[in-house]
């Protein structure tokens, strides 16, 4: 995935195309179809590997605890061990999706499964922390080289009804994994497999990786490459060494007592982001490709967007990692008990984005509006709730803020790119796409640790009075934040701009297709999607379309040729 694109004038392709060039770019790799049979193995591999990436991040939000008991460190380092993977997976995320366009998704595929479950296998046995930080980040950089391409794989591979059904496995595999990644983590902690606490549930992705690796070597047919075009790897590298000098701070601060070179870190942060800009300037005048197009930031609807998006995640990932820890820690619940105490949000973010491609064609960027609305009822009746039941609180007294929690997330995920898509000159969308997308991942890897801060400020670290009461206080006072960001977020979508396009059928979120398509495009952007509208053109040329709108029925691009390029 790379955060810039060529910027075609034809509608159709604004939204299509993917966000791989900020200049003329290569065409994508092209891959030999697979024999009928083969094409199915094909796509369990990629289903496999979904399945990897996703649980990769959910198996350990359940773990902190344990972490902390076993290896006998601080709350700071173990919240590295779940934002690391997220930060590494948000900064390669970019340069991974590029590397399969000009180097083959087949071998980056395969390169990326060999990293991460060779990092799996030596997390799981990590005698210490820094040998298990160091293969967390390691798995999100293997992460980050296989998820871009399997939406990729799946369209060269099928056609028609049957890429259809692809992309439905595909998006219910996102689903399963989120909600079985918590479950099958929590149940292997409880039982402490031969003594091992934490470690099963982190070795048991390993088989499951290797399997999909040895499939996907005999199966998967090789693609031809596009060419070594550009890649930005100085850039990758100096905005990873920007979130790294604004996130670790947040993330071992409080254990050092927040120590001068803590400032000095957030200090340097931003210098480190200026020169990241001026050298993605650097490239545009001479005509390279780079990671980020500056440009992007003059327009309000991308600024405005931007900030929406890395509020929006940094308080829903904050959400579900802390209040999973507060299930374990402060209602003392064992970790399967609190994976399934959080699955209300699962469950109503899996209903609301099938209702929502109904919504926004009706109701617009008001959809945005509703579902910011119901996140700061869910989040301010939790913290009431909490508040007022004291050491009374209980996980079913959480299940109605939590629905509401779940289907604000429905309500969000789905239309949020879209509608900042619809604010950005037909040019940038591809761009624009891109890079919401990545600060959707930014936000993430923030959440854990912002979030965390004020949760270990006030709850995790020692003190008077019992860990339970301390961490009931730390999780009202985290609430309350992530209620305070989400009415700034709430207030920023007032100041989206009028749209661009007049046409509202430009943009996908307009069209009208079945429930399917709200609830893979919601899945999709919360595990960090790559080619958003590489995944909607497919929806629109391939999917259901009512009412006799779509290609054939000329009431949705009309006469507008097809991009054969998406």
């Amino acid at each position: 995935m790379t955060l810039s694109a060529p910027g075609p004038a034809r509608a159709a392709a604004d939204v299509a195309a993917p966000p791989a060039a900020a200049g003329p770019a290569a065409p994508p790799a092209v891959a030999v179809a697979p024999a009928d049979r083969t094409r199915w193995f094909v796509l369990g591999v990629g289903l496999i590997c979904t399945f990897l990436v996703v649980g990769g991040a959910s198996i350990a939000n359940l773990a902190m605890p344990s972490l902390q008991q076993t290896l006998h460190v601080g709350f700071g380092t173990a919240q590295f061990v779940v934002a690391g993977y997220g930060l590494v997976y948000a900064v390669f995320l970019i340069t991974g999706g590029r590397l399969g366009d000009v180097s083959g998704r087949r071998r980056v595929l395969l390169g990326g499964l060999v990293l991460f479950t060779a990092a799996v296998l030596v997390g799981g046995l990590a005698p210490n922390a820094p040998v298990l930080i160091g293969a967390r980040l390691v798995q999100g950089f293997g992460a980050a080289l296989i998820y871009p391409q399997i939406l990729s794989i799946i369209q060269d591979t099928f056609e028609g009804k049957e890429r259809n059904f692809a992309l439905g496995l595909f998006g219910a595999t996102i689903g399963v994994a989120i909600v079985a990644g918590q479950l099958i983590g929590g149940a292997l902690i409880q039982l402490d497999l031969g003594g091992l606490t934490w470690r099963p549930a982190f070795l048991v992705l390993v088989p499951i990786g290797a399997a999909a690796l040895v499939t996907g070597s005999r199966v998967m047919a090789p693609d031809r490459p596009a060419g070594r075009d550009h890649i930005d790897l100085a850039g990758t590298g100096l905005l990873g060494a920007s979130l790294l000098l604004l996130i670790l701070p947040l993330l071992i601060g409080p254990g050092a007592g927040w120590a001068w070179w803590t400032w000095a870190m957030f200090v340097l942060a931003i210098p480190m982001f200026a020169l990241f800009l001026r050298y993605e300037r650097s490239l545009v005048r001479r005509g390279r490709t780079p990671l980020l197009r500056p440009s992007l930031f003059r327009q309000r609807a991308f600024a405005v967007g931007t900030v929406i998006g890395v509020l929006y995640f940094v308080t829903i990932v904050g959400l579900a990692v802390y209040t999973s820890l507060t299930f374990q820690v402060g209602l003392g619940l064992d970790p399967l008990q609190a994976g399934l105490a959080f699955a209300p949000v699962g469950v109503a973010f899996f209903l609301s984005s099938l209702v929502v491609p109904r919504l926004v064609p009706r109701l617009g960027r008001a959809v945005l509006t509703i579902g910011h609305v119901l996140l700061l009822g869910g989040l301010l009746s939790a913290w009431l709730t909490a508040r007022l039941a004291g050491p009374g609180l209980t996980a079913w007294s959480l299940a109605l803020p939590l629905l509401l929690v779940g289907t604000a997330q429905g309500l969000t995920m789905s239309p949020l790119i879209g509608i900042v898509l619809t604010g950005i000159r037909p040019e940038d969308k591809g761009s624009a796409s891109g890079a919401l997308t990545t600060a959707f991942q930014v936000g993430q890897a923030l959440g854990v640790a912002g979030i965390g801060t004020v949760f270990s400020m006030l709850g995790a670290h020692p003190g008077p009075g019992a860990d339970t009461d301390r961490y009931r206080v730390a999780f009202g006072a985290a609430l309350f934040l992530m209620a305070a960001l989400t009415l700034v977020s709430l207030l920023l979508v007032f100041l989206l701009p009028t749209p661009h396009d007049s046409r509202p059928h430009h943009h996908f979120l307009w069209l009208r297709h079945g429930r399917r398509t709200g609830l893979a495009h919601a899945l999709y952007l919360l595990t960090g999607g790559h080619a958003v509208g590489r995944l909607t053109h497919w929806f629109h040329h391939h999917g259901e379309h009512p009412h006799g709108a779509g290609p054939h029925g000329g009431q949705l691009h009309g006469d507008e040729p097809h991009d054969e390029r998406t």
